[in-house]
């Protein structure tokens, strides 16, 4: 009996087991949350990979710190039989937002996902019954479930395990109205404040608190202008009203229909303005904290306060300005329309006389919270401001020639109402609405940043449009419609412009494109080769110049252009397969070449004199583990090759250290270094803690390398870097120190020269060590081992560009220049560290930075999937 007691209680908890971990076979829409803040569904049949590569998909890149490319990438290449069903953009923190990908897939994940577990590592965990994976890939983690039918993954766990609360019900999902069809944006209107909050600095966060309430979740159509003179896009929708009481901002922007009229009060320099209307108040709204004088009279004395409510009428606007008067920061005005203008003229004299405000010639001065919500709506935080009068509209501000100046504008015609964009936009419009916002990008920017972050990434947003026009109309008391327009200003200059593109033919660069003058023409050609061995070279202007072949031998890095006989001649020298071509300005094979090396040749080539008799010769690494010195002849000088214990596999480097010159190469984690005779250098082989990438560098007689384990080393006779910044590895007559980086893996090394930086207290000029790490962080360091600059795009680093110093945009300020693994190119200034939006977002890789046609303006070209293209990056506004 006591037997059968206990199988029935195991019984009952295998089956309660079994119950809790079921999942229901739910919609996909179940897996929104409901805080979530956009929801994309992309066009029927969109592949992951489809989707991230669109220009649409780079704007999410900026807006969150997913790796979107590199997400897609893995997902869809991991999978078969997969299709994208939404994209939804998750507030996962305070201060940024996540992706997360539902999509369908018939195939199970314990197929594939345990590839990407790391050793020694929690790669998974349970969560509501479900086990949740994660994967690693580049640097980027993954979480993944699946559901059923669904697959649902981010780089975010808390954005994850989000979803799969609302699906099992334990935490609500998103409203849906209507169930999305494909290709719609849905805004989750009344939420929204969620997502606007993370750009927001704290102190003005509660501001913004429940400022959407009252809306619900719309579909809008994104309709997008393929004119490439005129770039801009439109959102429309109707945005329905729930229940909830309404928030100021929401019942502002729907409740009436009416012409606009307060357009030729609004100052023609406004960088923002919204014209709403609401009732005045007839219920005076208490202060939060403390009340003034003024207050309590209103307060405690409705008489007094529905005097001077009964002056006003619904209208009313808000003017933003980037800055205006002596001040540098933004200013913002109130204005209200008024029924009478003369009895609140008389009211405030009376006030005046009593003493509660001053009267200050046309104005008022005037300390009350009361008033200001009064005239200004609940949406004004005034509590000292001046009243001054237009006609028969009051502007109230906190300072008093900004709020006088509404009358001198209106009077002088230097209004809105006569601005042409603005016209173009007023004309499109319908002859009744119940709010209008309008925005110019830049000047609304430099209004908001004293209320942002530090960094936030809303610079993004304005980037994409020079002029915003938004139309709401209502429609009965449960919606309104919505309507956002973009647009380029005529006569604005476009950031960037393509000049050419020539096909590649699916084939990918061997190295970066390098500059050179083959034909001896006053402008340099582009020369590079191809992974199926086609070599070119191309004028300015996108023609062909130069063609050549490697008959199917896969080059090895970049072409090398070089006077190789002395005669001011430059040819064209390229390692492919086994063998190292070289080429004269026709494309014709010179005289010797190609030179058969015997063996697979592993890492580029350098090229140089190396005995220092004016006589070229070619350092070649293979991979029989040897390092060659080839002469003209094609054959190995005196005392090479020389063997090692591990293949080479990146270009080696001749310098001089300590006044001897030497040949200096990474092998693992080894430090080799020859004399030219072949003779292996005193001290070296150097044996490392952990094994270098790249290339090794010089600097002031010590050899530096980017660490696999995070760490930069220096290695010679007096290492680089302070004592009390690194950690002396070895200290002997050949010593080695470090200094920590990143937990992640470095990629590569650079140097930059006398670069302008700048301190809390100065500028000052320094040489600088440049790095990145496999996760997308790029560093700057002075030579003692002191970080100087450092950023992070939030993805992987691509390994085929080092991170450069660059005046991309030609504003006579060097800009930090990287590249993601997946092709996006990022930059920010050195002296403000704002991030440079203004570059193409094309996918691209091994990019070439140079001003092609001699103009002062540079040219970015670069490997994309249309072939290699080139754009002109105009100089910075």
């Amino acid at each position: 009996m006591q037997r059968l007691y206990f199988l029935l209680i195991t019984l009952f908890i295998v089956s309660f087991g079994l119950s809790c971990s079921s999942a229901p076979k739910l919609p996909w829409i179940n897996l929104i949350p409901e805080n979530t803040s956009f929801v994309i569904t992309p066009e029927e049949g969109t592949s992951i990979t489809d989707f991230s590569t669109t220009e649409y998909a780079n704007l999410l890149d900026d807006l969150t710190s997913s790796a979107l490319q590199q997400v897609s990438s893995l997902i869809q290449d991991s999978t078969t039989n997969i299709h994208l069903q939404a994209l939804a953009i998750y507030p996962a923190t305070s201060t940024e937002s996540q992706l997360l990908w539902i999509a369908k897939s018939t195939n199970s994940i314990d197929s594939w996902v345990k590839k990407f577990y790391e050793p020694l590592q929690q790669n998974y965990y349970n969560f509501s019954g479900l086990t949740i994976h994660k994967i690693v890939s580049s640097g980027t983690e993954i979480f993944i479930a699946q559901v059923n039918e669904w697959l649902v993954f981010s780089d975010s766990n808390i954005a994850l395990e989000a979803s799969l609360r609302s699906y099992f019900g334990h935490a609500p999902s998103m409203n849906f109205k209507t169930p999305p069809s494909s290709g719609q944006f849905i805004l989750n209107t009344g939420n929204l404040d969620q997502w606007i909050q993370q750009f927001v600095a704290v102190a003005n966060r509660p501001a913004l608190n429940k400022v959407f309430k009252g809306a619900e979740a719309t579909t809008l159509a994104f309709t997008e202008s393929k004119d490439p003179e005129n770039p801009s896009l439109q959102l429309q929708g109707t945005i329905g009203l729930n229940d909830e009481k309404k928030s100021a901002l929401i019942d502002g922007f729907s409740l009436q229909n009416r012409p606009l009229e307060l357009d030729k009060y609004i100052a023609s320099n406004v960088a923002a303005f919204a014209v709403m209307r609401l009732d005045p108040h007839s219920i005076p709204i208490e202060p939060k904290d403390r009340q003034t004088q003024l207050d309590s009279l209103l307060i405690n004395t409705p008489i007094e306060y529905a005097s001077i409510s009964r002056t006003l009428d619904s209208p009313f606007a808000f003017e933003a300005f980037p800055e205006s008067g002596l001040l540098s920061s933004g200013e913002y005005v109130f204005l209200r329309k008024l029924k009478k203008p003369s009895e609140l003229k008389a009211r405030l004299n009376e006030l005046a006389d009593k003493g509660f405000i001053l009267n200050q010639g046309s104005s008022y001065y005037v300390n009350s919270s009361v008033l200001a919500k009064l005239i200004g709506s609940e949406m004004c935080t005034f509590t000292d401001f001046y009243i001054s009068f237009a006609g028969d509209v009051a502007a109230i501000s906190r300072r008093k020639g900004l709020s006088e100046s509404v009358d001198s504008d209106r009077a002088r015609r230097r209004v809105i109402y006569y601005d042409n964009a603005y016209a173009d936009a007023r004309q499109n419009m319908p002859n009744e609405v119940s709010g209008f916002l309008w925005a110019r990008s830049k000047e609304l920017q430099k209004f908001l940043v004293p209320f942002l972050l530090p960094r936030n990434m809303s610079s993004s947003l304005f980037n994409q449009f020079d002029i915003l026009a938004v139309t709401m109309q209502n429609l009965d008391e449960r919606s309104f419609d919505f309507s956002l327009t973009t647009s380029t200003q005529k006569g604005s200059t476009q950031p960037y412009q393509e000049l050419w593109v020539t096909p590649l033919n699916g084939h990918d660069l061997s190295g970066p494109p390098i500059l050179g003058d083959i034909i001896g023409s006053s402008a340099k050609e582009i020369i590079y080769a191809t992974s199926n061995g086609e070599l070119s070279a191309i004028a300015s202007d996108g023609t062909l110049v130069m063609s050549a072949s490697t008959n199917g031998s896969k080059p090895i890095g970049s072409p090398i252009l070089y006077d190789w006989y002395g005669n001011n001649q430059p040819v064209i020298l390229l390692a492919a397969g086994s063998k190292i071509f070289g080429w004269n300005q026709s494309g014709a094979l010179l005289p010797r070449f190609p030179i058969e090396m015997n063996a697979t040749i592993t890492a580029p080539i350098e090229v140089t004199d190396v005995l220092r008799n004016g006589i070229p010769e070619i350092i070649v690494a293979t991979d029989d583990r040897k390092l060659h010195i080839i002469d003209r002849r094609g054959e190995n000088i005196n005392g090479w090759p020389q063997s090692l214990n591990a293949v080479i596999t990146s270009k080696p480097l001749f310098t001089q250290v300590d006044g001897v010159y030497s040949i200096w190469s990474f092998s693992q984690n080894i430090l080799h270094s020859w004399l030219r005779s072949g003779a292996t250098r005193p001290g070296y082989p150097q044996f490392n803690n952990a094994g270098f990438n790249g290339s090794p560098i010089e600097y002031n007689n010590s050899i530096l390398g980017a660490g696999v384990d995070g760490y930069i080393y220096s290695i010679g006779r007096n290492p680089s870097f302070d004592d009390s910044l690194s950690t002396s590895i070895r200290m002997d007559s050949v010593s080695i120190k470090s200094i920590y980086v990143t937990n992640n893996e470095l990629l590569s090394l650079g140097k930059e020269e006398n670069v302008l930086l700048k301190d809390d207290t100065q500028f000052y000029r320094s040489d600088l060590i440049s790095t990145q790490s496999r996760n997308g962080s790029v560093f700057f360091y002075s030579p003692n081992g002191k970080l100087r600059l450092n950023q992070n795009f939030g993805q992987p680093a691509s390994n085929t560009w080092h991170p450069t110093l660059i005046d991309i945009n030609t504003d006579k300020n060097l800009d930090i220049v990287a590249l993601a693994d997946f092709g996006r190119l990022f930059a920010w200034d050195v002296l403000t560290k704002e991030r440079i939006y203004d570059l193409p977002t094309s996918g691209m890789s091994y990019p070439l930075i140079v001003d092609l046609n001699g103009n002062g303006q540079l040219e970015l070209i670069a490997q994309t999937r249309e072939g290699l293209r080139c754009w002109t990056i105009f100089k910075a506004e």
